[in-house]
């Protein structure tokens, strides 16, 4: 696994103590923490992913935005998922783009938010896909 820069204490804890492996790269300058074998709720086409986070040079000031999975999503009822029109290139594979971001309701808080949250996040927003008619 790459290590081409150091993750926080945190997020490091967080990835290990929920026992998934992680690689953090550097894709064209930006920083990426990938997710290899992430395990997805039933009802995808796949049983797992790579996820993607991208990680602003600002990070954990900013806020982490959306995941990006490999090989891309979708239903296996058919029913379309919104949102996920955008394709990113990282490491030489096409990622899926969920564009999904926090609201005024729910706002990053550094300091309090960290690449645990989001990743709570992220399950949350999968689970939720199935929720809708």
């Amino acid at each position: 696994m790459r290590r081409e820069f150091p993750l926080l204490p945190p997020d490091q804890a967080y990835l290990e103590a929920n026992g998934l492996e992680w690689e953090a790269i550097v894709c064209s300058g930006v920083q990426w923490v990938l997710i290899p074998a992430y395990a997805l709720p039933p009802g995808y086409n796949a049983t797992q992913a790579t996820a993607a986070l991208r990680l602003d040079l600002t990070y954990p000031d900013s806020q982490i935005d959306m995941v990006f999975f490999h090989p891309a999503l979708a239903r296996t009822d058919g029913k379309g998922v919104p949102n996920l029109e955008g394709r990113v290139a990282i490491d030489g594979r096409e990622f899926q783009q969920w564009s999904r971001h926090r609201t005024a309701a729910n706002p990053w808080r550094p300091g309090v938010d960290d690449l645990g949250t989001h990743m709570e996040l992220v399950r949350d927003w999968l689970l939720r896909e199935f929720e809708r008619a």
